[in-house]
This record gives structure tokens, sequence and C-alpha cells, in this order.
């Protein structure tokens, strides 16, 4: 008799479920607010799922959340991924967005530690119209959104837009416009709010790119927006841009005079990293780099094709993050994205720390 009650229980628990699937008592519209308590338990939910899972995350040793450029890099990525929905420091959400349920909150730098602000820009969260970070496998990269969340609150409007943007004044408004709308982001400075106007990469922002050659800033971009290149910063600025929009650019940058002065990372062995760049390692089977980045201009420091990438003078971090690219995947689909995932292939992190440590002082 109990088996049969503990049957029928089940029974009647799976068509009362089946009933509510089916039939959608709930309201699931976004004009009516939740039932009381339920919103609550959702948002604790979350909270517990981030910090479980942000809880085994450990800070890449290349990554220093304390660094200047970093923080700007993740302000500049926040004006054009994040600032829609969250608003910005000073700046109010817009309207539009606070009809939405769950409405997407203004943000605090008490809200979760930087590893939990680093799994939610490259997860995201399902069924909020939060995004998984766009670029594929570029882990690193939502480090810069998590070093500048860590100082959120620090920042008011004028010192958010120069972080984000290199100058005040970037939003004439009161309010965030909504992406794609005029005046949402100034074209003026969508290249050089990381890049820098000179394009010398605001000290740290972002890589250098005066001075490269235009075929390769071209390959760069068209590989960006085709998806054969991933990166959760580049591939949303290129993927709009016509063709001639990706040459004017190119041809821009190339004009500029590239006097680089790289950064050096706190890591790597710039002596050895000399001796790895000029003569390769055939016991390990490690090509040489100089063959293919250096040994043209006056000093050197250009390399021999017009497709191939200046980093003599870049800096540490981006050639080290490069490298772990190039190594570690996902490998560009490029023309010769193959010649670099085999020169990349062999070598271990004290490899590239120092290749970097040597490029990014030359």
């Amino acid at each position: 008799m109990k088996g049969r009650h503990i049957l029928a229980a089940a029974g009647g628990a799976g068509l009362a479920g089946a009933a509510f699937f089916w039939f959608a008592p709930y309201n699931i519209a976004a004009s009516q607010e939740h039932l009381p308590g339920v919103g609550e338990a959702l948002h604790q939910y979350l909270r517990n799922s981030v910090n479980q899972r942000a809880e085994p995350v450990e800070i890449p040793p290349q990554v220093d959340l304390a660094d200047a450029g970093l923080v700007r890099l993740g302000a500049g990525h926040f004006a054009t991924g994040c600032a829609t929905c969250h608003g910005a420091p000073g700046i109010p959400r817009n309207p539009v967005v606070q009809g939405m349920q769950p409405e997407p909150p203004m943000l605090t730098s008490e809200d979760f530690t930087p590893e939990g602000f680093w799994w939610i820009a490259r997860h995201g969260f399902k069924y909020t119209g939060m995004p998984a970070w766009p670029g594929e496998a570029r882990e690193v990269e939502p480090w810069a959104l998590a070093a500048f969340l860590m100082r959120y609150d620090s920042f008011d409007r004028q010192s958010y837009e120069e972080a984000a943007f290199g100058r005040a004044g970037a939003y004439d408004g009161d309010a965030i416009r909504l992406g794609g709308l005029p005046g949402a982001i100034p074209p003026e400075v969508t290249c050089a709010r990381c890049h820098g106007e000179d394009g010398m990469g605001r000290d740290g922002t972002a890589p250098k790119l005066a001075g490269q050659s235009e075929t390769w800033l071209v390959q760069v971009l068209e590989a960006y927006a085709s998806d054969h290149r991933q990166s959760g910063f580049m591939e949303p600025i290129a993927a709009p841009l016509s063709d001639d929009s990706r040459a004017t650019l190119a041809a821009r940058y190339a004009a500029m005079p590239g006097d680089w002065q790289g950064r050096a990372l706190a890591m790597g062995d710039a002596a050895r990293g000399e001796e790895l760049a000029q003569q390769g390692s055939e016991h390990d089977d490690i090509a040489s780099c100089a063959s293919c980045h250096l040994g043209e201009g006056a000093d050197g420091l250009s390399p021999r094709r017009a497709d191939t990438p200046r980093i003599a003078g870049q800096d540490g971090y981006w050639i080290y993050n490069w490298l772990l690219m190039y190594r570690d995947g996902p490998v560009p689909e490029t023309e010769r994205g193959h010649l670099m995932e085999a020169a990349a292939r062999w070598l271990d992190d004290e490899d590239i720390a120092d290749l970097a440590a040597y490029f990014a002082a030359l």
C-alpha cells in the first residue's frame, strides 16, 4: 500500500509539473514584477553560482590588475560592451533597459571578486541578455574588465570618460545612448580610444599600430571582421566596417611615425630571449623569430615582408599573449597563421616570457 501511495504521489506531481509547463501560469512578461521572493532567490542563486565557479580561477602571471593600461582597456570595452545596459560612472542607464526583467543593475566594485568579474565577463548569464565573451578561447582578454570593475567606484564621469576614450566629454547627454544610435560612441574615437590618436597604444592600453604595414593592417582587420581571428575586443569593432573603411584605417595608421618604445613585463629574461629570437633552438625545434620579424629598415627592427607585423618595441604584455594564442589556440585562420603556429608550438611559458622581454626592449 505504501508503495502505491508513493507512486500515486509521484504521478500527481508529474501531472502537476506537466500542467504547469504546458499552461504556463507564471507570467514571464517583463512588464510584470516577479512574485515576492522569486527575484531575490534567483539573484542569490546567481551570486552563489558565480562564486562557486570563480573560486578555482587563477589570475594569469602576465596580468597585473593594477596596471593603468589594463584598466583603461577595460574601461574602453565597458563603454562599448556593457554601459548600454549597466550605465557607467556618473552616467545613468537609458530608460529602455530599465524595462528589462531582471533590470540590469548599476555596478559597484563590491559586487564580486576580480575572479568573479572575470568569470561573468567570460561566460555571461543565461536568461538575462548578458552575453559571453565574443572572442573564442581568448581567456586572458576579460581580465581587463575585471581590472576596471575592481576600481569602478573610484571613477566619476570625467575620469571614466578620460580612461575609456582618452578625453572627457565623449558623451554629450545625461544618460547612456543605446548602441547603434548616433552619438553612442563618437566615430573619431572608436579606434583611438584604445590605440591612441597617435597609434602608440595609449601607454599600454592596446597594441601599437603606428607605422605597421598597410598590408598587414588590412589583413588583420579583415580576419577580425570575418571571424578568422578571435578577439572580444576587436571582432565587434571590425565586423561592421566596410572594405573601404578598413582600407582607410590601415592607410591612416601605416602613415603614422612608428618610433616605438615597448613596456616590459615584470617577468622574462631579455638576454635569453635575444638568443632564442636570433638563433632559435634546433634541439627544441624552435625557429628563429628574427628571420621573419627583424632585418629591414635603418635600425633592422622591421619585418622582412609587408604581410608580417612589426613586434620589436611592442609592449611585452601583447607579445606574450599573442605567442600564447599561437601556441594554445585559437590560431588565426590567415594566410601565414600556420607558420606562427609551427613557430610557437614548442615554446614553453618561460620561452614566451623571455621572447616578450627581448622584443619589448628593442
